[in-house]
């Protein structure tokens, strides 16, 4: 599994993991249908649980599921919107979860970076691995997978990055993606491999319902660009816009103004008879829950003390409804790396991050 390094458009720009879809269609039988369409007949579709941000909180996950009483056997479908990895205590025990229930998912930029650290892995110089292993600068578990991907322990030494690796970001995985990708087995990596940056849900148009045509992507999307010309790595690490001409220009730093308001603007300004796209992401954890007329923002930083969202989307007598449901994260809170800054709050800043699930402005 290869890896290149994408240029990419504006100011984002990294190391992309080879894409085997760019855009899925979510299948017509797991869409949910009104009562009274024809389609509706013989479909066993119920809901659509579309849940933010995971990062590998499966505890948090699972009392999501209860809480909406989710049910594969009876017409469920779950989806995620990526970052189902990293920075939580169980990124395996996720995708075992997502795989068991037959979810749909899309490539966040945590995918990303564990697929990119995989690659990474795979190819090490075995002869200097052995070396490695002999000389006991890296220990392996005796109890892992033999189908596993990479080393379950890492020594001391690789736990250190070295100056290539803080002067040259893009051309080596951070530690966190290296030890996340050695934990996984080749059927996960496949899996994460496998998802699409941007999964379309062609909706069935119902006067009751304002969702129009759906999408789901992990950061974001520029508005007044089609899915097909969007810029891969901007999909998975946009937070907001900047214009310094005519166009949009994705940035990954969270501005004044997030993406999703502009694209709520370029809806409303549709042609009659045109039908709004409706995005559905994450990754933007310091606005946390955002809901607005065309988006909804899922990442309510339950890795870091706060809550785990979801949007339903049920069928009901009279057509197709969508809700909002919350759980307080049900795993051990992580405190976010916050990043320097001269005025000496940064460990203050971290505590109430702790302490409240909230946070600042600052971070990553």
């Amino acid at each position: 599994m290869a890896t290149q390094l994408l240029k990419g458009s504006g100011k984002l720009s990294g190391k992309l993991s080879p894409i085997k879809t760019f855009i899925a269609d979510l299948p017509k039988h797991l869409i949910p249908q009104p009562h009274s369409s024809p389609l509706a007949a013989g479909s066993t579709a119920r809901r659509l649980v579309i849940v933010g941000d995971v990062h590998g909180a499966r505890k948090s996950l699972e009392t999501l599921l209860d809480e909406v009483g989710f049910e594969r056997i009876k017409g469920d479908h779950l989806i995620l919107v990526g970052d189902l990895v990293n920075k939580g205590p169980d990124s395996p025990g996720v995708i075992d979860l997502a795989i068991k229930l037959g979810a749909s998912a899309v490539r966040g930029n945590h995918e990303n970076a564990v697929l990119c650290a995989a690659s990474a892995i795979e190819a090490t110089n075995v002869e200097s691995l052995t070396a490695k292993v002999a000389s006991g600068k890296l220990s392996l578990s005796d109890k892992h997978d033999g189908d596993t991907k990479g080393h379950n322990e890492l020594s001391e030494e690789l736990r250190e990055p070295d100056k290539a690796h803080e002067n040259t970001p893009e051309t080596k995985p951070r530690l966190t993606s290296t030890i996340t990708a050695a934990t996984l087995s080749s059927h996960q990596i496949d899996w994460l491999a496998s998802l699409p940056l941007m999964l379309r849900i062609n909706l069935p148009p119902r006067p009751e319902s304002s969702l129009g045509n759906v999408v789901v992507v992990h950061a974001g999307l520029v508005p007044g660009v089609s899915l097909e010309q969007q810029d891969p790595y901007a999909i998975m690490h946009m937070r907001s816009l900047t214009q310094p001409e005519d166009l949009f220009e994705p940035v990954e730093a969270a501005g004044e103004e997030g993406w999703a308001a502009a694209w709520d603007r370029s809806q409303e300004q549709l042609g009659e008879g045109e039908t709004p796209t409706t995005i559905i992401f994450g990754h933007d954890a310091k606005r946390g829950l955002q809901l607005g007329k065309y988006t909804f923002g899922l990442d309510s930083a339950c890795v870091y003390g706060g809550q785990l969202s979801a949007l339903i989307i049920e069928t009901r007598e009279t057509g197709i409804y969508h809700r909002i449901v919350e759980v307080p994260c049900a795993d051990p809170a992580v405190t976010p790396k916050i990043k320097k800054d001269t005025s000496g709050n940064n460990s203050e800043a971290a505590a109430n991050i702790s302490s409240t699930g909230v946070l600042p402005k600052t971070g990553e």
